[in-house]
């Protein structure tokens, strides 16, 4: 022990100084070793070496100590400038952070954003929201963030006319809109014209002067995480949603083009696949009747219920009245919930293994009632009329 205070206070500064020096030499060899030459990291770790085995209880060794190597640490520092140091400490800190990033999104999870309403009501696309219908079925919070994260959307007619057939679509850095003309007077809405075509009725022979045609707003699809991972150890089941590669998968109706769908997958490798009377029909591998799918997985009950926007199955394409099929091997079928508006494997056949991304786990955005889990939301408790209804948004 020191033998009066001030010496104490000597030694406990002197070491202080020692630590920060031992500190440095090894941030600079941890970092700067790839840079420095040779002579400069034999330097570092004799520094280091010494300063381990010092003795502590010498502050006026510590301190000539201290003296005699601070400079030579300092000048190998290629970041001698405090800013510089804290410039690149903040790049250093963003380069991991990006990096962590980018392999959690390669690896495991990834955003993805639903483009149309074929999985609906189970999943929304680009949907048109009623301002009347927000105010009576929306929460307070989709009734406050809906309108600041929107485009609005309100045409109210000024001249009686007819809707011209020229429908300009307008380039925005912000997002997609669309110019229509009735009666001679242009309007700008959002949205392509199939957007459009959901909350306008585009087939009137004539608009009067101040009809309101729309006054809400076109929100985005559902935005989810996709998670890559499990389908690699749980392997794919029958009613799982997934998201999927459209790469060498062609269809007459719509060029595909390798772009990411998600459906629900409706078959496994050897199940036998059919619709009557828009019930999904199903006879598993290796047995000899078939079973309606929603005995095999609550997702088609939902389907099947007729309820909350729901609508069953429509025998279409591949699948049409009276046709069957069976999935080959390494391959699935996929149909989306919403049948009646949905480019699925009754127009475009099979998935091939190789093409299966991973499975919607949550909805992050918006916040509405199908924020959270994926698929775990029971129908709504009204009868199915149209599946774009604001009751069922």
């Amino acid at each position: 022990m020191p033998n009066n205070i001030a010496e104490y206070w000597k030694l406990r500064k002197e070491k202080k100084r020692l630590k920060e020096l031992f500190k440095a030499a090894c941030y600079r060899y941890a970092c700067d070793r790839d840079i420095l030459s040779e002579k400069e990291c034999s330097k570092l770790e004799e520094i280091m070496d010494q300063a381990k085995d010092i003795n502590r209880k010498n502050a006026d060794e510590i301190s000539d100590f201290v003296d005699m190597h601070a400079d030579s640490v300092n000048a190998m520092n290629p970041l001698r400038n405090k800013t510089a140091r804290s410039v690149r400490n903040f790049l250093d800190v963003l380069a991991v952070a990006f990096g962590v990033a980018f392999g959690i999104r390669a690896l495991y999870l990834q955003p993805f954003k639903i483009p149309t309403g074929s999985m609906q009501p189970t999943l929304f696309g680009i949907h048109y929201v009623d301002k009347a219908g927000l105010e009576k079925h929306g929460n307070a919070l989709s009734r406050f963030l809906i309108p600041l994260t929107s485009p609005r959307a309100y045409l109210k007619v000024q001249k009686t006319g007819e809707l011209s057939r020229q429908i300009v679509p307008v380039n925005s850095f912000f997002s997609e809109k669309t110019q229509i003309n009735i009666g001679g007077v242009d309007y700008l809405l959002p949205g392509n014209f199939s957007n459009i075509y959901q909350y306008i009725d585009c087939t009137k022979e004539e608009y009067k002067q101040g009809e309101v045609l729309c006054d809400g707003w076109l929100v985005t699809g559902d935005h989810l995480f996709v998670e890559r991972l499990s389908i690699y150890f749980r392997g794919i089941k029958r009613g799982d949603v997934a998201v999927f590669n459209t790469e060498n998968i062609t269809s007459e109706s719509q060029p595909m083009g390798g772009f990411y769908y998600i459906k629900r997958i409706v078959g496994l490798p050897g199940d036998t696949i059919r619709i009557d009377g828009n019930i999904l029909k199903i006879r598993k591998c290796g047995e000899t009747e078939f079973r309606a799918a929603s005995e095999l997985h609550p997702g088609f009950a939902k389907t099947d219920s007729m309820r909350g926007g729901y609508h069953g199955h429509i025998a279409d394409g591949i699948l049409a009245d009276g046709k069957e099929i069976t999935v080959p091997e390494n391959h699935y079928f996929a149909l989306g919930d919403n049948t009646s508006n949905s480019l699925d494997g009754r127009h475009w056949g099979f998935i091939p293994r190789r093409n299966m991304i991973g499975l919607a786990v949550n909805v992050f955005w918006p916040v509405t009632r199908r924020w959270g889990i994926t698929d775990t939301r029971q129908p709504i408790n009204e009868p199915t009329s149209l599946p774009y209804s604001m009751q069922i948004q």
